[in-house]
């Protein structure tokens, strides 16, 4: 026999039973299966861990619920303190008069003689008032509840003038001694009804320049019979408005007006 060939037999039998033994040596058994015991342990250890963390977050919450209720306890205090100093405080005040405050007349000057403070002019129930057509100051009536002027007049003749339309008339009242002739521009004619009569009455109403006071205007009226009245002249409210306050209590506020001079 061939001494190599025998040699070569010899290690494939060795190699061959080297891969049966690692073969052998490389599975493993499975284990067992778990008991019903066991299992139950198993389930008994898990149930009191999941029992004792409840309880950990149980304790934690209700130290959290008394630290959060001794802190609004807490603030609910301080609230009502701040509440009783500031009653206190108000009680205070309200049982001390006010210190009087005292305006120098540099900083606030008192407004001038017949006016109010904020410039307008003041005006009692009864003042003097210049016409310049008639030349002459007359006593008239201060009515806010009339709403146009008035004045006292007799003869209205409408005649034209340059183009356009004039009134001549005579004024006259129980109080005058004489008639004045005045002549001034026709505005238009309005109508009144009385209430003691049916009939509509159709009046002129002019423009003349008039002086009460410091003020100086041009302020329509309409002309009528105030024979019967105590006053030949009577301002209403279409001259009084943004312009004059008046006192109902007061009467000749202003003073008497006097003619220009030259």
């Amino acid at each position: 026999m061939n001494p190599l060939r025998s040699s070569l037999g010899a290690l494939t039998l060795l190699f061959m039973a080297g891969l049966n033994g690692c073969a052998s040596i490389e599975k493993v058994p499975s284990p067992p299966p778990a008991t019903l015991d066991e299992i139950k342990v198993e389930l008994s250890l898990t149930a009191n861990q999941l029992q004792n963390a409840a309880d950990l977050r149980h304790n934690q919450y209700n130290r959290q619920q008394a630290a959060l209720a001794e802190q609004l306890n807490d603030d609910f205090k301080y609230i009502h303190e701040a509440l009783s100093m500031l009653d206190t405080k108000i009680k205070a005040l309200q049982d001390t008069d006010p210190a009087p405050v005292v305006i120098s007349d540099d900083k606030c000057p008192p407004p001038p003689q017949g006016q109010t403070a904020d410039g307008k002019l003041l005006l009692g129930e009864t003042e003097w008032l210049w016409l310049d057509a008639a030349g002459q100051a007359f006593q008239a009536r201060i009515d806010t509840g009339a709403t146009t002027s008035s004045l006292s007049a007799a003869d209205i003749t409408i005649f034209e003038r340059d183009g356009k339309d004039w009134a001549r008339f005579f004024m006259s009242h129980q109080g005058m001694d004489d008639r004045i002739q005045i002549e001034a521009p026709l505005v238009r004619h309005v109508r009144i009804k009385q209430a003691s009569a049916e009939d509509i009455d159709r009046r002129p109403v002019v423009r003349l320049s008039v002086r009460i006071g410091d003020l100086n205007e041009k302020t329509q009226f309409t002309l009528a019979d105030r024979n019967h009245m105590s006053f030949p002249v009577l301002l209403g409210r279409d001259f009084l408005k943004d312009i004059a306050v008046v006192d109902v209590g007061r009467t000749f506020v202003q003073p008497t007006p006097r003619k220009d001079k030259p």
